[in-house]
């Protein structure tokens, strides 16, 4: 098992280049609904949510398997890669025919078809990047992902904020990807090449049967999940209108950029997880709960303080133009809260080879979401004049199944009394927050947020949640961010080593 410092040093890395990313893309999240309106957002949502569907079958789910076997053998990184690469690209090929069987048959508009197949380009890219960041996570290289994302993000929001600038429209802003991953690719292949010094990729028949056989319980849960987060979409697109669509991504867009913790945290766990399942039972048992007790001490404060000033946040960064958005993010900001622990313990629950079980309860919530959005979207729709609000409530009711249905499949043992505790104090400090910090969010929303933050602080350690070691590993995480961040500032240049 990893000790706690080395988790501190890798979240530090991570949650610092998450950070960093976070502030980008959320300059990139105001600007591009205020240029584009609501129509021009809803036809980009409406063409990626499409391809992130179709791309979950050009992966294959291949990413989760490269990062097991790199982590527990490295040497077969060559082989490995060599074999998804060519993969990758064959299944492409046939993912193209799927779109465009799709886009036929629901006959969308001529510019919602060729936003598509724009977007689909860049998917061909991103699936090589993907590989290529699995190889570096099992290799443990955080350092490299962190910058790799920043670049990413730094480029992706320059070169938008340069096409809204010079007055170009939603056709230039969906070629973006197309000119920034190529560039992503070069830079983890070449610190992948430094690891290996050189490093013959080869495809291999007999690898690439075991890796499909292999990654098929991965496929059915990407398949499941990116359905799953973008069926409400295109329910909304063919039930409402492409506008509706853009005020509903406009407040998903806002939630997106707060999921840098969980993913940064389960990035940094999952490798730990994975070897203490093969190595040592306890030990992973101890970093499950702590881990889970730490999620949701982080997510409380973030979701119940996005759902309070949700609606000054949208009018002030959007105007009144998006103001159906903030009942929207309201949802999504309690939504956030289950949506954080689903990250981590669908992590948890890969990482013990309960791959097919998880799947089980993600399918149940994706078919479930069907119905769901079918009665919900026109209930909101027509009595509250926001058909988006149903794919909110729709994703609420979801969420909360699935992080039922994950602690029912937990190895035994894994939760203990101690996390109840937490959790129930950790929840009573949240509705404190809320108590205190409501009454300031119109008028005064930067005091409404100190307040909250203060109050929430402050229950926290009046009701000693959190134990000394798990104290000590905040501190130290929080050390290793600004550490990484002063590093960024003063040579944003230099990778870690």
């Amino acid at each position: 098992m990893v000790s706690g410092k080395k988790i501190a040093k890798n979240m530090g890395m991570m949650v610092a280049s998450q950070l960093t990313t976070w502030g980008i893309a959320f300059i990139l999240a105001i600007f591009l609904p205020r240029y584009l309106g609501a129509t021009g957002i809803g036809e980009l949502s409406i063409a990626n949510s499409i391809w992130l569907i179709v791309s979950v079958l050009v992966t294959f789910g291949m990413d989760v398997h490269i990062t097991k076997t790199v982590a527990r053998d490295p040497e077969r990184t060559a082989e490995v890669l060599g074999t998804s690469l060519v993969i990758r690209c064959i299944f492409f090929i046939l993912a193209c025919v799927l779109v465009g069987l799709y886009l036929f048959f629901v006959r969308y508009s001529t510019r919602i078809i060729e936003i598509t197949a724009i977007v689909g380009l860049s998917y061909l890219f991103s699936t090589v990047s993907a590989a290529l960041n699995s190889v570096l996570i099992g290799l443990e290289r955080m350092e490299v992902t962190s910058v790799s994302s920043v670049i990413n993000r730094v480029l992706t929001t320059t070169i938008s904020l340069l096409m809204i600038f010079v007055g170009y429209g939603v056709y230039a802003i969906a070629t973006v990807n197309l000119i920034v991953i190529p560039f992503n690719i070069l830079f983890m292949g070449y610190f992948i090449l430094q690891q290996y010094k050189k490093i013959p990729l080869r495809f291999s028949m007999k690898e690439a049967k075991v890796m499909l056989h292999l990654s098929a319980p991965y496929l059915i849960t990407g398949v499941t999940l990116t359905a799953y987060q973008q069926i409400d979409t295109l329910f909304i697109a063919s039930l409402v209108d492409t506008k509706t669509v853009g005020w509903y991504n406009t407040a998903v867009g806002l939630f997106s950029t707060l999921m840098f913790l969980p993913v940064a945290f389960g990035t940094v766990v999952f490798p730990a997880l994975s070897r203490s399942y093969v190595a040592a039972q306890e030990k992973l048992l101890l970093i499950a709960r702590r881990s889970i007790d730490l999620m949701f001490l982080f997510s409380i404060p973030i979701g119940m303080g996005i759902m309070v000033i949700a609606k000054p946040l949208i009018l002030l960064l959007y105007g009144p133009d998006f103001i159906a958005s903030s009942a929207i993010l309201a949802t999504l900001g309690i939504v956030l809260i289950f949506t954080y622990l689903n990250t981590l313990l669908g992590q948890l629950l890969i990482s013990t080879d309960r791959t097919g079980k998880w799947n089980i309860v993600m399918i149940g919530a994706t078919l479930l979401t069907i119905p769901l959005d079918l009665v919900l979207v026109p209930w909101t729709r027509d009595v509250l004049q926001n058909g988006a609000l149903g794919g909110a409530l729709s994703f609420l009711i979801t969420e909360c199944g699935m992080v039922i249905g994950a602690i029912l499949l937990l190895p035994k043992g894994t939760l203990q009394w101690s996390n109840v505790r937490t959790a129930t104090l950790t929840l009573i400090s949240g509705l404190l927050m809320v108590s205190t910090s409501w009454w300031f969010r119109d008028n005064l929303m930067v005091v409404s947020i100190l307040v909250g933050a203060l109050t929430y602080g402050a229950a926290v350690l009046l009701l000693r949640i959190i134990p000394r070691e798990d104290m000590q590993l905040i501190m130290d995480m929080v050390k290793n961010v600004s550490t990484q961040l002063r590093r960024k500032k003063e040579n944003p240049a230099r990778i870690g080593d």
